[in-house]
């Protein structure tokens, strides 16, 4: 097995999309997050890509990739913030550490843009995710997240 050092993060820009096999690697990563739910096509990575408040970081093992973060960067009046989302390694990766890398490289990129904190949510199943999050001295918020779900 090779050693998580050999791991590689990158940003996912516009002139690095490889169509077919890019986009089968982020919808298998998305399935797993996430089952049912629906794909991303072309259009909307590029949609996504061209936001510059939202990043997404690919890692890269073995020759594929193995796990992806995406980072979204917000600002008010009184502060500059960030939102994880999407954090997911595929389970054929799992327990070797690649999480921890992939979520202290994005931590690193916010510090560097000035953010002063990070929020993130992780459903309760994800057991592992969840530890890893508590290790990075995430805390819980004593705030209500509310949703309202718009018709279109």
């Amino acid at each position: 097995m090779r050693e998580i050092s050999e791991a590689k993060i990158y940003l996912l820009t516009k002139d690095i999309i490889d169509e077919k096999e890019l986009l089968l690697s982020l919808n298998d990563l998305l399935k797993i997050l996430s089952p049912g739910i629906e794909k991303i096509d072309l259009t909307r990575l590029d949609e996504l890509l061209a936001n510059p408040l939202f990043e997404i970081y690919l890692l890269e093992f073995e020759g594929e990739v193995a796990g992806m973060a995406s980072l979204h960067y917000m600002e008010t009046l009184v502060k500059k913030s960030a939102w994880i989302e999407d954090v997911v390694v595929h389970p054929k990766h799992q327990g070797k550490g690649l999480g921890k890398k992939i979520t202290q490289h994005i931590i690193e990129k916010a510090k560097r843009k000035g953010v002063k904190h990070i929020d993130l949510t992780s459903s309760p199943h994800r057991v592992a995710a969840n530890k890893l999050y508590q290790k990075f001295k995430f805390e819980p918020r004593e705030t209500n997240v509310y949703r309202l779900k718009l018709k279109k």
